[in-house]
Protein backbone atom coordinates (compact mmCIF):
# COMPACT_ATOMS: atom_id res chain seq x y z
CA UNK A 1 0.00 0.00 0.00
CA UNK A 2 1.51 3.40 -0.94
CA UNK A 3 2.48 5.80 1.83
CA UNK A 4 0.36 8.85 2.51
CA UNK A 5 2.02 12.26 2.26
CA UNK A 6 2.10 12.50 6.07
CA UNK A 7 3.85 9.12 6.29
CA UNK A 8 6.31 9.95 3.51
CA UNK A 9 7.41 13.08 5.36
CA UNK A 10 7.90 11.07 8.55
CA UNK A 11 9.97 8.45 6.72
CA UNK A 12 12.12 11.19 5.19
CA UNK A 13 13.35 12.19 8.67
CA UNK A 14 16.17 9.86 9.80
CA UNK A 15 15.59 8.48 13.28
CA UNK A 16 19.16 9.42 14.28
CA UNK A 17 18.41 13.11 13.75
CA UNK A 18 15.21 13.26 15.76
CA UNK A 19 16.90 14.53 18.90
CA UNK A 20 17.76 18.20 18.75
CA UNK A 21 21.25 19.10 20.05
CA UNK A 22 21.24 21.09 23.26
CA UNK A 23 22.88 24.14 21.66
CA UNK A 24 20.95 23.98 18.37
CA UNK A 25 19.73 27.33 17.04
CA UNK A 26 16.73 25.66 15.41
CA UNK A 27 13.46 26.97 16.82
CA UNK A 28 9.96 25.56 16.75
CA UNK A 29 8.19 26.65 13.60
CA UNK A 30 11.20 26.48 11.30
CA UNK A 31 11.16 23.92 8.53
CA UNK A 32 14.34 22.33 9.91
CA UNK A 33 12.75 21.64 13.30
CA UNK A 34 10.98 18.70 11.61
CA UNK A 35 14.41 17.08 11.23
CA UNK A 36 14.44 16.77 15.03
CA UNK A 37 11.05 15.11 15.26
CA UNK A 38 8.56 18.00 15.23
CA UNK A 39 5.18 16.34 14.86
CA UNK A 40 3.29 19.25 13.31
CA UNK A 41 2.28 18.34 9.78
CA UNK A 42 2.84 21.80 8.31
CA UNK A 43 6.46 21.91 9.50
CA UNK A 44 7.19 18.36 8.38
CA UNK A 45 5.81 19.20 4.96
CA UNK A 46 7.87 22.39 4.92
CA UNK A 47 10.99 20.35 5.71
CA UNK A 48 10.21 18.00 2.82
CA UNK A 49 9.74 20.95 0.46
CA UNK A 50 13.04 22.44 1.64
CA UNK A 51 14.87 19.15 1.00
CA UNK A 52 13.35 18.90 -2.46
CA UNK A 53 14.46 22.46 -3.19
CA UNK A 54 18.00 21.65 -2.06
CA UNK A 55 18.02 18.60 -4.33
CA UNK A 56 16.86 20.71 -7.28
CA UNK A 57 19.52 23.34 -6.57
CA UNK A 58 22.17 20.64 -6.43
CA UNK A 59 21.08 19.26 -9.80
CA UNK A 60 21.27 22.79 -11.26
CA UNK A 61 24.80 23.17 -9.94
CA UNK A 62 23.84 25.76 -7.32
CA UNK A 63 25.70 25.85 -4.03
CA UNK A 64 23.69 25.06 -0.91
CA UNK A 65 25.39 27.99 0.90
CA UNK A 66 25.94 31.53 -0.34
CA UNK A 67 27.57 34.74 0.96
CA UNK A 68 25.13 36.70 3.16
CA UNK A 69 25.79 40.18 1.74
CA UNK A 70 22.72 40.48 -0.51
CA UNK A 71 20.41 39.19 2.23
CA UNK A 72 22.09 41.50 4.73
CA UNK A 73 21.53 44.59 2.57
CA UNK A 74 17.87 43.71 2.16
CA UNK A 75 17.45 42.93 5.88
CA UNK A 76 18.94 46.34 6.74
CA UNK A 77 16.49 48.00 4.37
CA UNK A 78 13.58 46.12 5.95
CA UNK A 79 14.75 47.32 9.36
CA UNK A 80 14.92 50.90 8.09
CA UNK A 81 11.26 50.54 7.12
CA UNK A 82 10.34 49.65 10.68
CA UNK A 83 10.68 45.85 10.85
CA UNK A 84 12.58 44.43 13.80
CA UNK A 85 14.86 41.40 13.61
CA UNK A 86 12.06 39.36 15.16
CA UNK A 87 9.60 40.59 12.53
CA UNK A 88 12.00 39.58 9.75
CA UNK A 89 12.61 36.19 11.37
CA UNK A 90 8.89 35.50 11.68
CA UNK A 91 8.19 36.44 8.07
CA UNK A 92 11.15 34.42 6.75
CA UNK A 93 10.61 31.39 8.99
CA UNK A 94 14.13 31.68 10.40
CA UNK A 95 15.59 31.97 13.87
CA UNK A 96 15.99 35.53 15.14
CA UNK A 97 19.59 34.65 16.04
CA UNK A 98 20.39 34.04 12.37
CA UNK A 99 18.64 37.24 11.29
CA UNK A 100 20.62 39.29 13.83
CA UNK A 101 23.85 37.71 12.57
CA UNK A 102 22.91 38.61 9.00
CA UNK A 103 22.16 42.18 10.06
CA UNK A 104 25.69 42.42 11.54
CA UNK A 105 27.31 41.28 8.27
CA UNK A 106 30.30 43.52 7.42
CA UNK A 107 30.78 45.14 4.02
CA UNK A 108 31.59 43.20 0.85
CA UNK A 109 35.15 41.96 0.59
CA UNK A 110 35.49 40.87 4.21
CA UNK A 111 35.53 37.22 5.19
CA UNK A 112 32.15 36.16 6.52
CA UNK A 113 30.37 32.91 7.18
CA UNK A 114 28.06 31.76 4.37
CA UNK A 115 24.38 31.11 5.03
CA UNK A 116 22.03 28.57 3.47
CA UNK A 117 20.71 29.60 0.08
CA UNK A 118 17.18 28.90 1.31
CA UNK A 119 17.72 31.30 4.23
CA UNK A 120 19.02 34.04 1.93
CA UNK A 121 16.08 33.52 -0.45
CA UNK A 122 13.62 33.67 2.46
CA UNK A 123 14.97 37.07 3.56
CA UNK A 124 15.17 38.43 0.02
CA UNK A 125 11.56 37.35 -0.56
CA UNK A 126 10.12 39.54 2.20
CA UNK A 127 8.33 42.57 0.70
CA UNK A 128 8.74 46.04 2.16
CA UNK A 129 6.03 46.96 4.69
CA UNK A 130 2.97 48.59 3.14
CA UNK A 131 3.06 51.61 5.41
CA UNK A 132 5.85 53.99 6.25
CA UNK A 133 4.88 57.34 7.72
CA UNK A 134 6.43 60.56 6.33
CA UNK A 135 7.87 61.49 9.71
CA UNK A 136 9.58 58.11 9.93
CA UNK A 137 11.39 58.83 6.68
CA UNK A 138 13.30 61.60 8.42
CA UNK A 139 13.85 59.74 11.67
CA UNK A 140 16.68 57.23 11.27
CA UNK A 141 18.77 55.86 14.11
CA UNK A 142 18.09 54.57 17.62
CA UNK A 143 16.68 56.23 20.71
CA UNK A 144 16.15 55.38 24.38
CA UNK A 145 13.11 53.18 24.98
CA UNK A 146 12.02 54.75 28.30
CA UNK A 147 9.19 56.87 26.88
CA UNK A 148 7.96 54.17 24.49
CA UNK A 149 8.03 51.60 27.30
CA UNK A 150 5.94 53.84 29.54
CA UNK A 151 3.44 54.60 26.74
CA UNK A 152 2.97 50.91 25.94
CA UNK A 153 2.52 50.11 29.64
CA UNK A 154 -0.06 52.91 29.88
CA UNK A 155 -2.00 51.45 26.96
CA UNK A 156 -1.87 48.02 28.65
CA UNK A 157 -3.29 49.49 31.84
CA UNK A 158 -6.08 50.93 29.70
CA UNK A 159 -6.86 47.43 28.42
CA UNK A 160 -5.32 47.47 24.95
CA UNK A 161 -3.77 44.00 24.25
CA UNK A 162 -0.29 43.75 22.75
CA UNK A 163 -1.67 41.93 19.70
CA UNK A 164 -3.95 44.86 18.89
CA UNK A 165 -1.14 47.39 19.35
CA UNK A 166 1.13 45.26 17.14
CA UNK A 167 -1.48 45.29 14.37
CA UNK A 168 -1.69 49.08 14.51
CA UNK A 169 2.11 49.41 14.46
CA UNK A 170 2.60 46.68 11.81
CA UNK A 171 5.08 44.80 13.99
CA UNK A 172 5.15 41.54 15.95
CA UNK A 173 3.47 41.32 19.36
CA UNK A 174 6.74 40.07 20.84
CA UNK A 175 8.37 43.32 19.77
CA UNK A 176 5.74 45.15 21.86
CA UNK A 177 6.70 43.10 24.91
CA UNK A 178 10.43 43.63 24.32
CA UNK A 179 10.11 47.40 24.00
CA UNK A 180 7.81 47.60 27.00
CA UNK A 181 9.78 45.34 29.33
CA UNK A 182 13.45 44.93 28.43
CA UNK A 183 14.72 46.51 25.20
CA UNK A 184 16.97 49.48 26.15
CA UNK A 185 16.85 51.15 22.72
CA UNK A 186 14.61 51.09 19.68
CA UNK A 187 14.43 52.69 16.28
CA UNK A 188 13.34 56.30 16.34
CA UNK A 189 10.64 55.80 13.70
CA UNK A 190 9.03 53.09 15.87
CA UNK A 191 9.23 55.35 18.93
CA UNK A 192 7.38 58.07 17.03
CA UNK A 193 4.71 55.63 15.87
CA UNK A 194 4.20 54.42 19.46
CA UNK A 195 3.82 58.03 20.60
CA UNK A 196 1.14 58.69 17.97
CA UNK A 197 -0.64 55.43 18.75
CA UNK A 198 -0.80 56.29 22.45
CA UNK A 199 -2.23 59.70 21.61
CA UNK A 200 -4.90 58.11 19.39
CA UNK A 201 -5.97 55.23 21.68
CA UNK A 202 -5.48 56.23 25.29
CA UNK A 203 -8.79 58.08 25.60
CA UNK A 204 -10.80 55.33 23.86
CA UNK A 205 -12.56 52.31 25.34
CA UNK A 206 -11.12 49.08 23.89
CA UNK A 207 -14.54 47.39 24.19
CA UNK A 208 -15.98 49.90 21.72
CA UNK A 209 -13.48 48.68 19.12
CA UNK A 210 -14.14 44.96 19.22
CA UNK A 211 -11.78 43.95 22.04
CA UNK A 212 -13.36 41.17 24.10
CA UNK A 213 -13.95 42.07 27.79
CA UNK A 214 -11.96 39.00 28.87
CA UNK A 215 -8.94 40.18 26.87
CA UNK A 216 -9.29 43.67 28.33
CA UNK A 217 -9.40 42.31 31.90
CA UNK A 218 -6.46 39.97 31.25
CA UNK A 219 -4.38 42.80 29.78
CA UNK A 220 -5.12 45.12 32.72
CA UNK A 221 -4.32 42.39 35.26
CA UNK A 222 -0.99 41.63 33.58
CA UNK A 223 -0.14 45.34 33.51
CA UNK A 224 -0.90 45.60 37.23
CA UNK A 225 1.34 42.61 38.01
CA UNK A 226 4.20 44.14 36.02
CA UNK A 227 3.79 47.47 37.83
CA UNK A 228 3.76 45.74 41.21
CA UNK A 229 6.84 43.68 40.35
CA UNK A 230 8.71 46.77 39.18
CA UNK A 231 7.82 48.70 42.33
CA UNK A 232 8.99 45.81 44.50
Amino acid sequence: MPLTREQSVSVAVPAARRRRPRRSSVRHGQASCADYGCARAEYRQAALRARRQRDQDRLRGLSARVPPHAAARWAVRLREWGMSAQDIADRAGLSVTLVRRVLRTPADGQTVRDIARTSADAILGIPLPHRRTPSALGAPGLTDSTEASWLLADLARAGWPATTLAQHLVINARTIAEVRDKRPRLRLDLALRIRRLHRDLISLNPADYGIHPTDIARTRAAATRRTTATAA
